[in-house]
């Protein structure tokens, strides 16, 4: 009798346990977020990039600039885009990369970028992981995926800058913006990507918000953001052993420029200022062919073509005037690089101005589309997390002020560092 009553007493705790175990879980689950923030360490990476640069031109030579395109200068003061003075040894940038999965909806992407005078966010953005449709939203800052580059981080490109058709179309960083993007890839045999994206509209190079104040007329008011569409449609595809990409791009936007109060050395007759819109298109191709696991060729090559309308307000012989302004300008890049091996790369690039045409109240201004840059390049990748390239470029596209042409040489020395984990860099 007393063995069935010690049995029951114990049946009897062994039930109340478990009732109280269920019950604390119960209510643990209550509480307990749907991830934990401990599953998803965030990959984090610094990246080091440094450069050794010797040029024909240097800190004291005479005010240049790319004709139509781009207001440049022989030091900060006066340049928009610095356009020479870079001799000697530089550290160009550092760049510390952070990413992780937020929970079962985001991933989370932080790209600081250093240099020693100023640390900005480049890229800060969530993006979707299980939307429906094939569909994938990112909102931020973020590199636009216009053309082929302008999604890529400067280590990243096979040479140290940017072709010249992008320097002069959209600056040193290409578009890169606060908006939204939304993606879609199609549900066909090859791959398919249509994408648009809502920015703001800040690039100086084509577009531009803030308003101005030009002398003897009425301010300009700031633009409404965002202010740039954009929009592209993408495909890939492989062809034994090689694959092909191409794509079309459009960048569509309101533009203000501001040079109102730049004229160097106490000159007026360079201050000017611009409101109007800009559209760009772009056609994108890239063939790569695999010879081995580790040696292969890249043709890559994209064409640019833009188109700004509207007042341009100037001051020739110190007379302020408005007056409708059209420019219709278009260029191209076409590069081949061949890796040899695992270490060794070697590359040539061509970029060149096709159409430089500029027309004030109705006239055809004389400005020159003489103007490209070709490059050279070897490097020797000792690992996939340091590099050292040697790159030679020839810049045929800086004029005076009185139309003479500067011609540039640049020899660069580049050594690329990267410690910790990074994500792969997109085809």
């Amino acid at each position: 009798m007393q063995k069935i009553w010690m049995i029951s007493a114990i049946s009897a705790t062994l039930m109340y346990a478990q009732e109280m175990s269920i019950e604390e879980e119960l209510a643990s689950q209550k509480t307990k977020p749907a991830v934990s923030q401990n599953e998803y360490m965030p990959n984090i990476s610094l990246i080091l990039d440094a450069s050794y640069m010797n040029e024909s031109l240097d800190i004291d030579t005479e005010h240049v600039e790319i004709p139509s395109f781009v207001k440049g200068g022989s030091d900060d003061e006066h340049a928009h885009t610095p356009l020479v003075g870079n001799d000697g040894f530089n550290l160009n940038y550092a760049e510390l990369v952070m990413s992780a999965s937020v929970d079962n909806y985001f991933d989370l992407m932080a790209v600081f970028h250093m240099t020693e005078d100023d640390i900005e966010i480049e890229e800060g953005y969530v993006v979707t992981t299980s939307l429906p449709y094939h569909l994938r939203a990112k909102v931020g800052k973020f590199r636009s995926d216009f053309g082929y580059l302008s999604n890529k981080h400067e280590h990243a490109y096979s040479f140290q800058k940017l072709p010249l058709i992008y320097n002069a179309l959209l600056g040193d960083h290409a578009i890169n913006e606060e908006g939204v993007q939304l993606q879609y890839v199609l549900p066909t045999s090859i791959y398919t990507m249509a994408g648009v994206e809502l920015l703001r509209g800040e690039n100086e190079q084509s577009f531009g918000v803030e308003g101005f104040t030009p002398p003897e007329f009425s301010a300009v008011e700031d633009v409404s953001q965002p202010s740039l569409v954009v929009g592209y449609l993408k495909t890939s595809f492989d062809i034994g052993g090689s694959t092909l990409l191409g794509g079309v791009s459009i960048a569509k936007g309101d533009s203000r420029t501001n040079y109102l109060g730049d004229g160097h050395e106490g000159e007026e007759e360079e201050a000017y200022a611009f409101a109007g819109d800009t559209t760009i298109y772009g056609i994108d191709l890239v063939y790569k062919n695999y010879f081995s696991a580790t040696q292969s060729i890249t043709w890559q090559s994209e064409y640019l073509y833009r188109e700004m309308d509207g007042t341009q307000y100037y001051n020739p012989e110190d007379i302020w005037s408005a007056s409708a302004l059209n420019k219709k300008q278009a260029g191209f890049y076409t590069q081949l690089v061949y890796q040899h091996d695992r270490n060794i790369k070697t590359g040539v690039r061509y970029s060149g101005i096709t159409q430089n045409d500029v027309t004030l109240d109705a006239s055809h201004e004389p400005i020159t589309d003489d103007i490209y840059m070709i490059s050279a390049m070897a490097e020797y990748n000792f690992s996939e997390f340091s590099r050292i390239r040697l790159q030679y470029n020839h810049d045929a596209s800086l004029y005076t002020e009185d139309g003479l042409k500067n011609n540039k040489d640049e020899l660069i020395v580049q050594f690329t560092y990267a410690i910790g984990a990074h994500g792969a860099h997109p085809f």
